[in-house]
């Protein structure tokens, strides 16, 4: 298909409606039919105007000359031959001399003759006599052959000169002038046909091959070969045609070489985008810039904020010593970059050579042998400063287009960049967020782990692997399932813990479940294991979760406020039964006591009172330390002085049964001496307790470490290492014959336990053999502080 076909097509295809129609061949042609036919109109009515303008014309001519034989002719001849042979009238005129009645006097017929015959006789007397009637002037007859005559009449005042001929040479003529215009205006039409034709061929249809190849690189962007000969043959052409084809060629090529900058721009766009690594990012930035300006040397230069200089952070083409070397200040005034950051637009050196704001920079620029350089601005936000320069080993100028090109281009690495550089914050951040998080997961105490829909374990905690006994690595490799079930597999009673799982699985019961797990150490756990799901913002599922929580405490404390009140109950029974009995002896009216019976019994009600005075103060002491309201009063005190006065409190005083070993030169502390003294007379009153009465209870005061410490070792049983790690929790006491018999509610030693780390000390037990030592120590500096 041609051009000028597909021109047409296009046309049409193209146009609104109500102007498809449009074609200027066509448009032409109809103008000039429309011309043709007014000029066709106008020459027949010049030529029947002209036509009767010559009869007119004749008409008169021929009256003329009978007005003038009319004057010549003697009134009184009627020669008629002479007269014809004296005026020199025109062989195809006849003359004839008419008398005043119509009778012909003479006739000379000249050529054609008139025949001698009855009709033409005739024909020649109405003449004759309608010449008569007319007298002067001219009319019209036809002749027995039917051929049209012209007369003209004359009086001389005694008769008529009538003069006629064969109105055909006026025809003649007439037609003559017709055909002349008839001849003309077929010429005109021919030529104007021909114009129209020439026109067509060497204007309109240039001008719709024109058309079609506009439409073809605006909307194809390419020709092929048949296409690009017809508009090469056009742009031979010398005149404005092959002016505008070779137009339309250069902004063909004009257009294809921005589409290749656009097409590389947006390439150069998504190649550089396509990292997030801000080293990857600006490799990508180098590489995509020369292909775009075919170039071999390019740098980008980044502000060193440590250092506080512009320096190249990757290059292309540029020798290593140029590299190591550059060094750009931000307040340098002459400086391609720092112009170019400040001014934020391309800044360019045509010529290195001749440009006077880089003499200072010339001898650099021949050492490496570049003429013209380009510094395109990036501009960042998060990212540090950085411009791009381009180098040219001759000096070139870039033009607006390039220019603004660079602009371009240096708007998208700059979002380039800026996204690395986002993403570069993000990560750590999010790098950040993960360990802490991470970090927060690893250090609970209790078991966690997220599964896929399928069941695949994706995450479980350093405390889950530590009660299943296996690494991270293993546990990450099993199911969920095969997790959960060899911790099933651990407990005390399997079955049941078996049967609450599978309830939970099921939702048949509580998504909780309880078990004992044993540790394999003469110790056992409590564990409860809590299934929930996760879910999206959306709440769909992503996957599961188990909780696995150690409330080994828990259950203790349960166990513990037990104890507590049976403990409780039955230390307070005793001391109020023994009250109630005394009392109610001593309110006896039928029985009269003496007075040492009397005195016994309120004694026996004043130790039984201050047995309970002191179970209630070691129940108020104990809750004051777990809500963390103990009140201590400090003061600077010796310790050994303060055994003496622990010691006196006993009945029977202890003094006797005391060995003390102090040091030589002891250190006075800070310390609130109330709570000290009883945590001194608990390990004192234990020792007196479990020790027999002939074994003396050996006391030692020392410092070590910076601290002092107190020991109370005894004779009794001892202390079994099972309960050597219990014996200062609440409630706890060692169950033999002997605790059975001493009473008490366990809490002298839990007591001592809080008064010492109050003072940010500690306290310890350990086997003497026979007996046990116990034992606290307080730091000489900073004991109260809080």
């Amino acid at each position: 298909m041609s051009l000028t076909t597909r021109s047409s097509q296009s046309n049409r295809d193209n146009l609104p409606s109500g102007r498809q129609d449009f074609d200027l061949r066509r448009r032409m042609l109809r103008w000039y039919v429309l011309f043709a036919v007014l000029l066709l109109a106008t020459a027949l009515i010049l030529a029947t105007l002209t036509q009767n303008r010559l009869q007119e014309d004749v008409q008169s001519a021929v009256l003329d000359q009978a007005q003038f034989i009319a004057r010549q002719l003697d009134p009184t001849s009627t020669d008629a031959a002479a007269l014809y042979k004296a005026t020199g009238l025109d062989s195809s005129v006849s003359l004839l001399i008419v008398s005043p009645d119509g009778e012909i006097q003479d006739q000379v017929s000249g050529d054609p003759v008139v025949p001698d015959s009855s009709e033409w006789r005739f024909w020649q007397r109405e003449a004759a006599r309608t010449a008569a009637e007319v007298a002067d002037g001219t009319f019209s007859t036809r002749d027995p052959e039917g051929q049209n005559w012209l007369h003209a009449t004359a009086s001389n005042g005694t008769n008529f000169v009538l003069i006629q001929q064969l109105a055909s040479g006026v025809s003649a003529a007439s037609r003559l002038v017709v055909q002349v215009w008839v001849i003309a205006l077929l010429m005109f039409l021919a030529g104007g046909i021909f114009s129209w034709w020439i026109v067509s061929r060497q204007i309109i249809s240039p001008l719709e091959q024109l058309e079609a190849y506009s439409g073809v690189v605006r909307w194809r962007g390419q020709m092929n070969a048949e296409e690009q000969a017809q508009i090469t043959k056009l742009a031979e052409r010398p005149d404005q045609i092959g002016s505008l084809a070779r137009s339309l060629q250069a902004m063909e090529t004009d257009i294809n070489k921005r589409f290749m900058q656009l097409s590389t721009l947006l390439e150069t766009s998504r190649v550089v985008a396509a990292s997030l690594e801000v080293t990857e990012v600006i490799d990508n930035i180098l590489d995509q810039v020369q292909n775009l300006f075919d170039i071999e040397r390019c740098a980008v230069v980044v502000l060193d904020e440590r250092a506080g200089v512009f320096r190249i952070s990757a290059s292309r083409g540029l020798s290593q010593q140029y590299v190591e070397k550059l060094r750009i200040a931000p307040s340098e005034p002459n400086s391609l970059s720092m112009r170019a950051l400040r001014n934020q637009m391309p800044i360019q050196v045509a010529n290195t050579e001749t440009d006077l704001a880089f003499a200072a920079f010339r001898p650099r620029a021949r050492a490496e042998g570049y003429q013209s350089v380009l510094a395109i601005p990036l501009f960042t936000q998060h990212a540090p400063p950085a411009v791009l320069i381009l180098y040219q080993d001759r000096p070139y100028r870039y033009s607006y287009s390039e220019l603004e090109l660079a602009s371009s281009f240096g708007n998208h690495a700059s979002i380039a960049m800026e996204n690395a550089a986002l993403f570069g914050r993000s990560d750590e951040q999010l790098q950040e967020q993960t360990r802490r998080l991470e970090a927060i997961v690893e250090s609970l105490q209790d078991g966690l782990v997220l599964e896929s829909n399928n069941g695949r374990v994706l995450y479980c905690n350093q405390r889950t692997t530590e009660w299943l006994g296996m690494s991270r690595r293993e546990a990450r490799q099993q199911t969920s399932e095969a997790l959960i079930q060899r911790i099933l597999a651990m407990a005390a009673e399997p079955e049941t813990a078996q049967t609450q799982f599978a309830n939970a699985v099921a939702g048949t019961g509580p998504r909780t479940f309880d078990l004992v797990y044993e540790t394999g150490n003469e110790h056992s756990q409590d564990l409860r294991i809590h299934l929930f799901d996760v879910n999206d913002a959306k709440g769909e599922l992503l996957g599961r979760g188990q909780l696995w929580q150690d409330i080994t405490k828990d259950k203790e404390i349960d166990r513990m406020k037990s104890t507590l009140l049976s403990t409780v109950s039955h230390e307070l029974r005793t001391p109020l039964a023994t009250i109630k009995g005394y009392a109610s002896t001593l309110l006896a009216s039928d029985v009269e006591w003496d007075a040492p019976a009397q005195q016994e019994f309120l004694q026996t009600i004043s130790d039984e009172t201050d047995r309970l005075a002191k179970l209630v103060k070691n129940l108020l002491d104990m809750s004051r330390l777990e809500a963390g309201l103990l009140e201590m009063n400090c003061e600077l005190y010796l310790l050994e002085d303060l055994v003496p006065e622990v010691a006196r409190g006993f009945d029977p005083p202890l003094v006797d049964r005391l060995q003390l070993k102090k040091p030589t030169d002891p250190a006075p502390i800070t310390m609130d001496v109330s709570r000290i003294g009883t945590v001194m007379r608990n390990l004192m009153e234990n020792a007196a307790k479990y020790s027999p009465l002939d074994k003396p209870i050996e006391l030692t005061i020392g410092q070590e470490n910076g601290a002092v410490y107190f020991t109370v070792r005894d004779y009794g049983p001892g202390i079994s290492t099972k309960f050597q790690e219990v014996i200062f929790d609440q409630f706890v006491r060692v169950d033999n014959r002997l605790t059975r018999r001493v009473g008490g509610a366990g809490l002298g030693l839990a007591i001592c336990k809080g008064f010492v780390e109050a003072h940010h000390g500690r306290v310890w037990v350990e086997s003497a053999q026979p007996g046990a030592i116990f034992g606290f120590s307080l730091p000489i500096e900073g004991a109260c502080d809080d």
